[in-house]
């Protein structure tokens, strides 16, 4: 398949929970982030096209995002529909530091 990010990610592993609209918390692990999205590591399985309000702990990055892709068993790519407050400022902060 070819790669169809429009951004670089980073390869970071940070505690994720995420919330779907009828579900409770699921903690997942981030795998790589990037300005556009994240691949994620989750404890419950999750549907492609599902919406997830996600957060990103200790990096106080909050947000929506969408399940695109189902890569391998509990590992998923999410999309950013939307970032929360300054979300995008302490993601790319995040990127270019590293943690």
């Amino acid at each position: 398949m070819a790669e169809r990010r429009q951004s670089r990610r980073a390869r970071l592993a940070l505690p994720c929970t995420l919330r779907g609209a009828a579900s409770s918390p699921i903690w997942a692990e981030t795998i790589d982030v990037g300005e556009g999205g994240m691949s994620v590591r989750a404890t419950r399985p999750l549907r492609e096209d599902e919406t997830v309000d996600f957060d990103l702990g200790d990096a106080d990055v909050h947000g929506r995002a969408r399940v695109l892709r189902h890569a391998s068993p509990r590992v998923y790519g999410l999309q950013f529909e939307s970032l929360q407050g300054t979300g995008r400022e302490r993601l790319m902060n995040l990127l270019h530091t590293g943690v």
